[in-house]
């Protein structure tokens, strides 16, 4: 494992800053949802369409994405160091991360931007007939599903392509083993509380064993590492008499460095549900919201296409976990257009945060709150 470069540090800084900011806003929208991200995706995807802005649109994504003060040359090399850092993870662990820049036939962008899309980001590079949206859209999905094994397979709608000039996407896969299985043989039925109190049937995994915990009087946090540990989940549970809106107002990313550092070695027995969550949406709305209207554009002068602005960012995420481990995906398409130390008892029985991170690094890969854990259904193993 590699030391993290300063750059790469800014980087993580300001993802996970803009991630927990992003995800505030969207719960206070969405309400007791289910509601699950990757920021590093979105970031990822953003920070392509950065390296082409200028002006008021530049200043404004800077600001969305925590780049204020770091040269463009300086987000670029963290971006590349960040990427090769995340390359090798240890066992037990698979993290897949692709960038691509698809072009409408006849366009052609400034060869230097291009060139940063292919060599800082690893983009592949393709020229397509939008005009044909239906299989432009199958030819963009179908790369879409290939990064992500499947898991996201519609992330573009056929009209939504039929006046792009360009679309971004960043697609992440995530496939980790438990450090420490749960044994399936303890896994049974209980029932899991909702936002209006109602109860429904899960099947609660069960495990006891010493894992990195910390609590105070609002919520229970635990660390469940996969692999050699490099990577872990983070499971933050309010107690029972604590609305789960209290602890997302206090989940911010400064709260979020500091809990990490109180988590101390402890025996706990641990109940947690197998879930699966899917999430979607067009986040360029909120994502104006926090960073202002001008970060759509129309000042992409520096990608050589003439005046294009944001119409969309489209996000969408899945994770599944159960026994074994967990597997994650997510893809974020940006289309463009012309513009305009005691023993302790934890059982996730209620709504709860969970996260995945880089532990190395300390980048957050994943996000959101379970509030309907849909279940795991043991038949399709």
């Amino acid at each position: 494992m590699g030391e993290v470069s300063h750059q790469a540090a800014q980087l993580v800084e300001a993802s996970n800053g803009m991630g927990f900011r992003l995800l505030s806003h969207l719960a206070e929208e969405e309400g007791e949802k289910n509601l699950f991200l990757s920021s590093f995706s979105i970031a990822t995807a953003l920070a392509m369409v950065y390296s082409g802005a200028e002006g008021e649109t530049q200043a404004a994504l800077a600001g969305l994405l925590g780049l204020k003060g770091l040269s463009l040359q300086e987000v670029h090399q963290g971006y590349s160091a960040l990427i090769a850092l995340l390359g090798e993870l240890g066992p037990g662990i698979r993290l897949d991360v692709a960038n691509s820049l698809w072009i409408r036939e006849g366009i052609h962008l400034a060869a230097d931007f291009v060139q940063r899309i292919q060599e800082i980001y690893g983009g592949e590079v393709a020229h397509v007939d939008f005009g044909n949206a239906e299989e432009a859209a199958d030819i963009i999905n179908g790369w879409v599903a290939r990064k992500t094994e499947g898991k996201i397979k519609k992330l573009v709608p056929p009209p939504l392509l039929e006046l792009a000039v360009v679309v971004l996407i960043n697609a992440i896969y995530f496939k980790g083993i438990w450090a420490e299985p749960f044994d399936k043989g303890r896994t049974e039925e209980g029932l899991f509380t909702l936002p209006d109190g109602n109860r429904k049937r899960v099947l609660m995994m069960r495990r006891a064993g010493g894992y990195a915990y910390y609590e105070d009087e609002i919520f229970q946090a635990i660390d469940l590492p996969y692999g050699d540990g490099r990577v872990s989940m983070v499971v933050l549970l309010p107690r029972p008499d604590v609305p789960l809106a209290v602890l997302r107002k206090r989940t911010t990313a400064e709260n979020w460095q500091e809990w990490m550092g109180k988590l101390v070695r402890t025996r706990v027995d641990l109940a947690l549900p197998r879930f699966r969550v899917e999430y979607g949406s067009d986040l360029l709305p909120v994502l104006q919201k926090i960073g202002g209207p001008s970060l759509a554009g129309p000042d992409f002068l520096g990608m050589g296409g003439g005046p294009l602005v944001i119409n969309k960012v489209i996000h969408k995420s899945f994770v599944e976990v159960n026994e074994e481990g967990t597997e994650a995906a997510a893809a974020t398409a940006v289309v463009m257009s012309r513009g305009m130390a005691r023993a302790a008892q934890m059982v996730v029985d209620r709504p709860f945060l969970c996260a995945i991170r880089d532990n190395e690094t300390g980048l957050v890969l994943f996000m959101g709150f379970v509030a309907d854990p849909e279940p795991v259904d043991k038949s399709q193993e």
